[in-house]
């Protein structure tokens, strides 16, 4: 089995974890600055009572539904949910289609997660946020998105459009390591690192609202004691402003 380059032997055991650690070293140094700009986005949209739209198609979908009501999560998030899962994504017309109808406030902001960055509902998505003026974070690797033709009308890529640009340090179609005998890439990383870098963003955002003396809208366990009432308070702050998709 052929993993990332890692200036060590590949444990024969665990090839897939020793080639996600080396992909998520790789995204950690790449947003060593932009991190900050992202976490201090989301900051913002909470200090102003926003919410914080997230778009994903396919399997950038679970990255969107895991910052959905998670325990150890902000409550104050909007998934922009994609019916087909990935199927429509290329059609035109379709992201503008989701959001029809979504009127986001000047204190919210928008977050679209794409591996490639270059098919027509995620950017359609981000184009509809910019021209709500809506702060734009993209998760997205940089590396396959310059590799590939644009497929949106117009022209544009995911990171063109954002104003914190999140790599996943994935490398071109989301495989990170070979097997013998096969001879097609496995190992794909881009879900779990696109979560993590996130994770990491809200994680930051907390901190620096504590800093200002705000208390953040996460929610907990319901299995924790207080939790689900705690959960219930929280969330009724934002009755009528969220649309539950799960």
């Amino acid at each position: 089995m052929d993993g990332p380059s890692t200036g060590r032997t590949p444990n024969p055991v665990t090839p897939y974890l020793d080639g996600l650690e080396v992909v998520l070293a790789r995204a950690r140094l790449a947003n060593a600055s932009t991190l900050a700009v992202a976490a201090r986005i989301i900051e913002d949209v909470v200090a102003r009572d926003g919410i914080v739209y997230v778009f994903g198609c396919g399997h950038s979908q679970l990255v969107a539904l895991e910052l959905n009501r998670r325990a150890g999560g902000l409550a104050n998030v909007q998934v922009i949910l994609d019916p087909t899962w990935g199927a429509a994504e290329q059609l035109d017309g379709y992201g503008e289609n989701l959001v029809a109808g979504m009127v986001p406030s000047p204190a919210d902001c928008l977050v679209v997660v794409s591996h490639s960055g270059v098919t027509p509902a995620p950017v359609a998505i981000a184009l509809w946020g910019r021209a709500r003026g809506l702060p734009l974070v993209a998760v997205t690797s940089v590396a396959a998105s310059r590799a590939a033709t644009p497929l949106h009308a117009s022209g544009r890529r995911l990171f063109e459009l954002a104003d914190a640009v999140l790599d996943n340090g994935g490398r071109g179609a989301d495989a990170s390591m070979h097997v013998a005998g096969f001879e097609g890439g496995m190992g794909p990383t881009s879900t779990i690192v696109a979560a993590a870098l996130l994770h990491e963003v809200v994680v930051s955002a907390v901190a620096g609202l504590a800093a200002r003396g705000v208390v953040a809208p996460v929610l907990l366990a319901n299995a924790e004691r207080g939790g689900r009432a705690h959960n219930q308070s929280v969330l009724g702050r934002y009755r009528g402003r969220l649309e539950r998709v799960l």
